[in-house]
């Protein structure tokens, strides 16, 4: 434990039992940890195989694993780290039985969801009100993020909710029909088992006697109530988290998870980790006071490391252009490395007057959380044949690859199966073993289908005894993969060749990785990868990524841009309730990227889904940081129209009687919607315009001089 300041040491030491560790931004927490895990096994003794430590990307898992070895000088060690969903994996690979369920599932990803869920909603009977499909698919993640079941049929919803419980339930019988599980049960069945099955959770309690979890902020109430089950005989759960940080309540984190949990878990020790290791005095120094804005906190008061540094900067530029000219030309007259910069920026189209910029000054921009390797389309295929090998029920997989390449089966004859598995009840496998003698079937449909199942048999039964790249490549060389690509994309054939060939390297690294696997392991394995996973610091290329995928990464240079109403804070689903606290710790985790230099930037005028915003308001985190606008020179191409100059502060009104009447708390009347409540307005003048919740339930954005509102006394 050399090295480590008061406050770790008395953290990695700390006594059996439940303990909080508040670690703020750069303040050491993996090291922590990883300390936490050495001092278990070299001065407790306690078995590895007995630790269990759960964190959210596989990038960090095995940025840990490697570290804790090193630090133990272990060549490999058997503790269990990974992250929350592949440790659900883990556990339903071995007990998913008991939850009436085959070992050979496999896992629908967000593109093949979307496909069931499209399918399953044209199919809805018209009493139900049509929803689309994403919306469906949020309704039911939200229920299960919970680890709720629908609501039952006495329960009376409105239009919408109760179109969502129908799907629900055909969704559910769908992805059963097809022993096929979402992400979202990886962390939900897990909860079952442990719930349910007092046995099974008393083997699992017996199998780790030591939970660790990372990024405790982050955790949803499925992920809060598998460390509860696993550390409830022990107690010995040991969590590192800053409430600060905690940014995805969009996709079910739940910071209450850790303000109440010394509440939850008696007697815990909570432990503060202050000294930050990362980022220069004034960069923390201006994080600080944006954080500090929050309510909902447990508090601590963070202290540099490094007491000196560049002051941070702000700079107002005309246009989203100029703001993307500034940056790039910034960026080399201060000397940077590309590969030492990052563009941080608030939602992804933001991205693209950047990606143009850089390229026009012949510097490689790379963009975090574009689309990802195992989503493109060849991939996406290959994958879905290797899918019905293991899992010959998956009726997604089937759909995508019975024609592709084409064999001659197609859309009215597809028709014919579906009805026939439909009427049957049976999964589109089960309905091709049957087509054999059905003179229904135009006689080419008929070989090719037998033709096309006979070839998945054949490579089934192969695949059982032969290597997953072995099995990858049979399945692309007999079904012609290369060159059905070769003859269907004339301008990216190359490509997407080059694709393929790599997927088949990849399988290659798995099995050189892991050594002699199964190719459900593999499949399984690989449906958990994320898209920050392959992030290599060292390329030679300025990085270009959203704040929420800048968390858990760092930079030497950091540009945050777009420090708007309305980005940043984002104005679309923006609550002064809660929203505005998430949408402040989403500008600290992005400020707190930064190590040496810090650069905030805006624009006057934008272009926001095709229309001139001449006002942007500049964000109201830039003045709770305390920052000035700097003067600068002109960038080398000006933009040729120049927007008039926005106001100086967050929100200013002009002084107009809508501006000063419609605020926060105001009760409006509108001719559509009715009675409401104005939550929040944004600019003035003609580019007024008002968030109101009305008493419907329903939330508007409203522009004020296209919408006139009744203000109601």
């Amino acid at each position: 434990m050399i090295g480590l300041n008061e406050q770790q040491r008395a953290a990695v030491t700390a006594p059996d039992g439940p303990a909080l560790v508040l670690a703020g931004a750069g303040s050491g927490k993996t090291r922590v940890i990883i300390e936490r895990l050495a001092y278990l096994i070299d001065e407790r003794g306690i078995d590895p195989r007995s630790l269990l430590a759960l964190t959210f990307t596989n990038k960090a898992a095995e940025e840990m694993r490697h570290r804790l070895e090193s630090r133990l000088d272990i060549e490999r060690l058997d503790a269990w780290m990974g992250t929350f969903h592949s440790f659900g994996l883990y556990m339903l690979r071995r007990d998913i039985e008991l939850l009436g369920k085959g070992r050979n599932f496999t896992i629908a990803d967000d593109t093949d969801q979307l496909s069931l869920m499209k399918r399953l909603v044209k199919d809805l009977p018209a009493k139900f009100e049509k929803v689309s499909p994403r919306t469906a698919l949020s309704w039911i993640s939200r229920l299960k993020q919970e680890v709720k079941d629908a609501p039952p049929e006495t329960e009376e919803l409105d239009a919408e909710d109760d179109a969502c419980r129908a799907l629900w339930h055909s969704y559910h019988e769908s992805l059963h029909r097809a022993n096929a599980l979402d992400f979202d049960d990886l962390l939900v069945l897990p909860v079952k088992l442990l719930r349910d099955h007092p046995e099974a959770r008393e083997r699992w309690q017996r199998r780790f006697r030591h939970i660790l979890v990372d990024e405790y902020q982050d955790t949803n109430r499925a992920q809060y109530l598998i460390a509860r089950y696993l550390s409830e005989s022990h107690r010995n759960l040991f969590v590192v988290g800053d409430e600060d940080q905690s940014i995805y309540s969009w996709r079910g984190a739940d910071i209450n998870n850790i303000l109440d949990f010394a509440e939850d878990f008696e007697g815990a020790g909570v432990y503060r980790l202050e000294v930050n290791y990362r980022s220069t005095a004034p960069i923390l120094m201006a994080a600080n006071r944006v954080a500090s804005n929050n309510l909902n906190r447990l508090g601590k008061t963070l202290r540099p490391a490094e007491p000196e540094g560049a002051e941070v900067r702000f700079v107002q530029l005309e246009d989203s252009a100029d703001e993307a000219r500034f940056v790039v030309e910034d960026i080399a007259k201060q000397g940077h490395a590309p590969k030492d910069c990052a563009i941080i920026y608030r939602t992804n189209n933001q991205s693209r007057a950047f990606e143009e910029a850089l390229m026009a000054k012949g510097i490689q921009p790379r963009v975090l959380g574009g689309v990802q390797f195992y989503r493109r389309k060849e991939i996406k295929d290959l994958l879905a044949y290797l899918r019905l090998l293991v899992n010959p029920s998956d009726d997604e997989s089937m759909r995508r690859v019975i024609n592709v390449p084409t064999r001659g089966i197609g859309g009215t004859t597809m028709a014919q199966l579906e009805e026939y598995a439909g009427a049957r009840n049976a999964t589109l496998m089960q309905v091709l073993r049957d087509v054999e003698h059905d003179e229904s079937l135009p006689t080419r449909a008929r070989d090719s289908i037998n033709r096309f199942r006979e070839m998945l048999d054949n490579l089934a039964v192969e695949s059982k005894m032969q290597p997953v790249s072995y099995t990858l490549e049979q399945v692309i060389e007999q079904t012609g993969y290369r060159e059905y690509v070769e003859k269907s994309d004339e301008k990216d054939f190359r490509e997407r060749i080059d694709n393929v060939n790599e997927f088949v390297s990849a399988a290659k690294q798995y099995e050189a990785k892991r050594g002699k696997t199964t190719l459900l392991d593999y499949l399984q394995d690989t449906m958990l990868l994320s898209d920050t996973d392959s992030y290599d610091p060292d390329a030679p290329s300025v990085t270009l990524l959203t704040c929420h995928t800048a968390k858990g990464l760092e930079f030497t240079h950091v540009y945050l841009v777009g420090m708007e109403e309305g980005y940043l804070p984002h104005g679309t689903d923006f609550d002064p309730e809660k929203d505005v606290e998430e949408e402040r710790r989403l500008c600290y985790v992005a400020m707190t990227r930064a190590r040496k230099s810090l650069v905030l930037t805006a624009a006057r005028s934008r272009v926001v889904y095709g229309r001139t915003d001449p006002y942007r308001s500049l964000s109201r985190f830039v003045k709770e940081a305390g920052l000035l606008q700097e003067k600068r020179a002109k960038t080398s191409a000006p933009s040729r129209t120049a927007a008039p100059k926005a106001r100086a502060a967050a929100g200013a009104p002009s002084g107009g009687a809508d501006s000063g009447a419609l605020k926060s708390g105001t009760r409006v009347r509108h001719a559509r919607f009715g009675e409401g409540t104005v939550m929040y307005t944004s600019g003035d003048g003609t580019a007024l315009k008002a968030k109101v919740r009305f008493k419907t339930g329903r939330t508007m954005m409203l522009m004020v001089s296209a919408a006139p509102l009744e203000i109601l006394k």
